[in-house]
């Protein structure tokens, strides 16, 4: 295995994630002040709508990285050949339906939302805004698999970088110079149209053996349904709350307020991802090649998977109110400070990743099919408690509605993981929940008795970054104790890590 494709995806997926921070704390907060939380709201709901509509995907891409896993790990470029192939064709015409999907939604939105903005701007924001996804489509949608499936994931992340810093600055300097918000999105199209460049250029240099003209192997995609069914049912539960909030609620401050939290723990949800998610082509590989080496290793990653996962959203949920205080200071059109919302994001996300390392196997196994229904089930129990509650809850009422289909899913994904494909008792799994769980209870009830007011983000970070190194060493220090095994593993990796920077 090429464990250096690994080690790079961690760092540019780190340096990523912290230069999206950055911005991401800057740019929102110069709309909000430029053009209102209506407007940043409606932006919110748009990009919503264009992630279902990436749907007509079906579950192609999952399904062909599954595939993958097994001729990469044999080195077998004729299967793989075929593979790619199978999905081309298919990115190619599903660069059609989003076309005609990225069109009826501009038309409809403006006549279907409420909103003071007049039907012209939001149609041409809506255009914009959707035409990255047919270029997606038609172009480097299919390349992309065949990175994530190698282990090449910090392409996409280097890729992803520069073309984010150069929309970004122009975004800056656009909203300083008083430009419009339509011709700020057409700037950000234009730099988007850089990294296909790139990735053209990068195949046609390094996979020159590539064809794309070779027989189509359409079996090695024959869970795709099963994997469409289950990103539909996933799209829906995840982005519901905006869905009940812009259409229930009709209330495109509250879709501001919750798209302004949900940055921030949907920054600390792909730090994460680019951690862990760096190295899922390796136990892919592994599953699909010696299973049973890959059970020695299964243990030992939903330790440290788990563990890092509570930490970082702890760190979140102590520091999510302070920040939000110098964060959002001057804006009166809606209360962006509550004291219940943090707690409410912190445990959904927190639900989330008590279930991830299941929910890799059950991938690596390829059981989508055996998952349709379950998927759907709590999709269900999202919408309709979503729905009731919002009338009586507000925004609250959204969050609990997702947290109750993902305390159902989470507990129906470990059982089913453990039981049925790990062939083990689900106690390994809920002892590192349940440990995980008592320290996050611990450092809430510490940080009631600390005071964390601050007056500047200069202020913020000097209590931020002592918090955060004091949470991870009691985590840390969790892990020493209930598994000792995964805590001497991350240790050994800390030390390799810090031998080498001293080489260097």
């Amino acid at each position: 295995m090429n464990y250096k494709n690994g080690v790079k995806s961690v760092f540019w997926g780190i340096t990523q994630q912290l230069i999206t921070l950055i911005f991401g704390l800057v740019v929102p907060r110069l709309f909000i002040s430029s053009f209102g939380s209506e407007v940043n709201g409606l932006l919110g709901s748009i990009g919503n709508l264009f992630s279902y509509l990436a749907l007509v995907e079906a579950g192609v891409g999952t399904a062909a990285i599954q595939a993958l896993y097994g001729p990469i790990g044999r080195k077998d470029k004729d299967e793989i050949n075929r593979i790619m192939s199978a999905a081309g064709n298919f990115y190619g015409k599903a660069g059609w339906v989003y076309l005609a999907g990225v069109i009826i939604i501009a038309v409809l939105y403006p006549i279907t939302v409420k909103t003071t903005m007049d039907p012209q701007t939001v149609f041409l924001l809506a255009i914009l805004n959707g035409a990255g996804g047919v270029i997606n489509f038609w172009v480097q949608g299919k390349y992309m698999l065949l990175f994530q499936a190698e282990g090449k994931k910090y392409l996409l992340s280097i890729t992803t970088l520069v073309v984010y810093v150069a929309q970004n600055v122009l975004k800056i300097a656009f909203l300083l110079a008083g430009f419009d918000v339509v011709i700020i999105n057409v700037g950000c199209f234009c730099i988007s149209l850089c990294r296909v460049l790139f990735y053209l250029v990068y195949i046609r240099r390094n996979y020159k053996w590539l064809d794309f003209h070779a027989k189509p192997n359409k079996k090695a995609l024959a869970q795709s349904g099963a994997v469409f069914v289950q990103q539909i049912m996933w799209m829906l539960c995840s982005n519901t709350d905006v869905l009940v909030l812009t259409y229930v609620a009709q209330d495109l401050k509250a879709v501001s307020v919750y798209g302004v939290y949900l940055m921030i723990y949907v920054a600390i949800e792909r730090l994460y991802s680019n951690i862990f998610g760096s190295f899922h082509y390796m136990m892919g590989q592994k599953f699909n090649v010696d299973r049973e080496s890959y059970m020695s290793v299964h243990r030992i990653y939903e330790a440290l998977s788990m563990t890092v996962a509570f930490a970082l959203y702890t760190i979140a949920f102590v520091l999510t109110t302070p920040f939000m205080r110098v964060y959002t200071a001057g804006i009166t059109d809606v209360a962006y400070v509550d004291k219940y919302l943090p707690f409410l994001f912190a445990f959904m996300h927190l639900l989330a990743s008590a279930r991830e390392a299941s929910s890799r196997v059950i991938n690596f196994a390829g059981h989508f099919k055996q998952m349709q229904g379950r998927a759907i089930l709590e999709t269900v129990i999202n919408i309709v408690v979503s729905v009731v509650a919002v009338y009586w809850l507000g925004i609250y009422g959204v969050l609990i509605g997702t947290i109750v289909a993902y305390l159902y899913r989470a507990n129906d994904i470990i059982i089913y993981a453990n039981r049925k494909i790990l062939n083990r008792s689900c106690w390994a799994t809920y002892r590192l929940w349940i440990i995980n769980m008592a320290v996050f209870v611990i450092v809430w009830l510490i940080s009631l008795f600390i005071d964390l007011t601050v007056g500047s983000f200069v202020q913020f970070l000097l209590i931020a970054i002592p918090t955060g190194i004091a949470i991870c060493a009691v985590y840390i220090t969790a892990l020493w104790l209930f598994e000792r095994k995964s805590a001497r593993y991350l240790l050994n990796m800390a030390k390799e890590a810090a031998k080498r920077i001293m080489k260097k």
